[in-house]
């Protein structure tokens, strides 16, 4: 930690391209921008000081587009693009703070439309997962970024009836073990614990020692024992249930839903079995500020104990920057293991 505390943190915030960093440094009194591995959209959260009544702080509109940019010493990293949809005024001492999400919750200034809005539809069978998203991402004026190992399979006939576009292709994705997340003016789509951008590069691997860590927790649960899980899938024709496992040993879980293909209730299976697998370890780490912790990126804890060190992936990091300077707040998960067996049986 000795290494951080004679270089200065630096940040700049752009608001529709301009830049607005001179009037948020004035009035700062902290911003923190989290970054979510799942459904969650990334936020940023500025609060400032609205303590002159002589000098309120004009409130901005909703639908503006802010990009954060965050580091050390002139060397600011772009952090993610977001759209302001929420804008508190408390006091006292009067305070306003500002909420931008990567997911539009309002018409931003830059073409991104709603996603929650709800439609009906249906989605033909054989449909790609890949063109699905490219679809929904176009229709809200944002660019699709699709994982190389999601974007050609093909689905079944699916409908979408009264749920938005991201939910509807939330569920979809999760049958596959995926995640969507809108982030950066894009709506990305990615392999959970893949641990590489949509891209196919492979996000960056941070290495921390005792020293560089302030706090660290881990828990070990027994109540997340992964066990053996159970699909069905129903053949019309045949008039059949057949079910799948995935796993072994106890407790036993079984999906409710039944699935319309094999390849999908296995997929559901082994979704819910690396989901259970994750949690049975989790960690949480305070560290100064560090701008290559990203969600889905892997962590490798060094030199601390039993228990603690190896391989973690981020499932959230948030970037915190106030009176105290840079830090950052990482919530971790073990990966997933390989070499999971799966068995099918038919019943009548």
């Amino acid at each position: 930690m000795g290494l951080m505390e004679n270089i200065k943190p630096e940040y700049r915030v752009l608001a529709n391209q301009a830049d607005i960093t001179a009037m948020v440094a004035e009035r700062l009194v902290s911003m923190r921008f989290t970054d979510e591995a799942g459904l969650e959209s990334d936020i940023l959260e500025i609060v400032l000081a609205d303590h002159d009544p002589m000098a309120p702080i004009q409130v901005p509109p909703t639908g503006a587009e802010l990009e954060l940019f965050l580091g050390y010493d002139g060397l600011a990293q772009r952090m993610g693009l977001f759209v302001c949809d929420e804008v508190e005024i408390a006091g006292w001492p009067g305070e306003m703070t500002i909420r931008a999400r990567a997911a539009p919750f309002d018409q931003s200034k830059g073409g991104k439309s709603h996603l929650q809005t709800q439609k009906t539809r249906s989605w033909p069978k054989d449909t790609k997962l890949g063109d699905m998203a490219k679809k929904i991402a176009k229709e809200h004026g944002m660019e699709a970024a699709v994982a190389k190992s999601l974007a050609s399979i093909k689905l079944p006939h699916i409908d979408q009836a009264d749920e938005s576009d991201l939910h509807f292709l939330a569920r979809v994705a999760k049958k596959y073990d995926a995640i969507v997340k809108p982030a950066g003016g894009k709506l990305v789509l990615a392999k959970k614990g893949e641990t590489k951008s949509v891209s196919g590069e492979q996000l960056p691997t941070v290495t921390l020692a005792p020293g560089e860590v302030s706090r660290f927790r881990v828990v070990q649960s027994k109540r997340e024992t992964a066990g053996m899980v159970v699909a069905y899938w129903h053949a019309t024709k045949q008039a059949k249930r057949h079910e799948v496992k995935v796993g072994q040993g106890e407790p036993v879980t079984r999906l409710k839903m039944y699935y319309p293909t094999k390849e999908m209730a296995l997929a559901a299976a082994r979704s819910e079995l690396d989901r259970r697998e994750r949690r049975k370890v989790t960690a949480s780490l305070q560290l100064p500020g560090r701008t290559d912790l990203v969600a889905e990126g892997k962590v490798i804890l060094a030199g601390f104990r039993d228990g603690v060190d190896g391989e973690w992936i981020a499932t959230r990091v948030e970037h915190g920057l106030d009176g105290n300077g840079y830090s950052c707040n990482i919530e971790l998960e073990k990966p997933n293991s390989d070499g999971t067996k799966a068995t099918e049986e038919t019943e009548e």
